[in-house]
């Protein structure tokens, strides 16, 4: 692995090594003239199986040029490196997202969810009236700051509405069967990815999907109802996450426009709920400090009495 001294982008000081991705390390870089701080995604060919991920560097730059969104990470610009007039290395430099993916922080409660995942589904439904699928919605893709804002990150596998593709790509947890069967992909892909993933950040556990695990039992494949294994979850969000995940398409919601409608309902119900729970707390505490303050004028009168005889 390379480090900061090895590493030069002209224009840029390289600050710290992030991590790593397939076959791409990620760097935080800053900008030698306006300080401001960004991300480097770095590709390099080690074989010619690399390819690949070269390819997907380049179109994840060229689909994001094409976007402007707030919760859709920015790619700023495409450095590429040839040797011997082949193509060897791909820097991406890209809006640094501070905080953390949920799949190292997952949500803390149902109503986090709604919130992360509605700023997703808007992003998402952006990507599609541009005339683009995500095509790869994990929790890994999904970078939220400390401050609330979501990011989706990761457009490499991002293709035109009706893209056919020549290989099976996807993660295997959160894959739509028509990605599986190589079959076109549309907005409706992205709800089944969206759906796969938002049961997984509610119950904590994966779906089965068309590619299954190895040594996995017929028990094991069928998909629970998420308020099963939380039951947290309210039947009208568990309702959404079953609809998203209907294997054929034509049984999804029509649109992630349509996803981040209902989920804007969901959202508004569930912080009516804990607005109501706070303020019955908030209730609650105040007749019991009523109460406390009572008692002890109580027990104070007879002393009272005593002092005055």
């Amino acid at each position: 692995m390379s480090t900061s001294q090895t590493l030069e982008v002209p224009g840029y000081q390289v600050v710290q090594y992030l991590g790593s991705g397939a076959r791409s390390t990620i760097w935080q870089i800053r900008d030698s003239q306006s300080n401001e701080l960004f991300s480097l995604k770095r590709v390099v060919k080690r074989s010619l199986a690399d390819v690949r991920y070269l390819d997907q560097a380049v179109n994840e730059y060229e689909v994001a040029s094409r976007l402007d969104h707030d919760n859709i990470r920015r790619v700023i610009g495409i450095r590429k490196i040839k040797h011997w007039l082949a193509l060897r290395e791909v820097h991406l430099i890209m809006e640094f997202c501070e905080g953390a993916t949920i799949q190292d922080e997952p949500p803390r409660s149902v109503l986090q969810v709604a919130e992360i995942f509605s700023q997703v589904a808007g992003a998402m439904a952006y990507m599609n009236s541009r005339g683009y699928v995500h095509a790869d919605m994990k929790p890994n893709n999904v970078v939220v700051a400390p401050s609330g804002q979501v990011k989706l990150i990761d457009l490499g596998q991002s293709c035109p509405i009706g893209t056919v593709k020549q290989r099976i790509q996807g993660t295997p947890d959160f894959i739509a069967p028509e990605q599986v069967h190589r079959g076109p992909l549309d907005g409706r892909t992205d709800v089944f990815n969206f759906g796969a993933t938002l049961y997984w950040a509610l119950t904590g556990k994966p779906i089965v999907t068309a590619l299954p695990k190895k040594g996995m039992l017929m028990v094991d494949m069928v998909v629970q109802q998420p308020q099963d294994i939380n039951p947290n979850v309210p039947i009208p969000f568990a309702k959404l996450v079953m609809d998203c995940i209907e294997i054929r398409p034509s049984r999804r919601p029509t649109s992630m426009g349509d996803v981040s409608a209902r989920l804007a309902l969901i959202l508004h119900a569930l912080r009516k709920l804990r607005k109501e729970a706070i303020s019955h707390k908030s209730l609650a505490t105040s007749h019991e400090a009523r109460n406390d303050e009572g008692e002890k004028v109580a027990k104070a009168e007879p002393d009272a009495k005593v002092a005055d005889s």
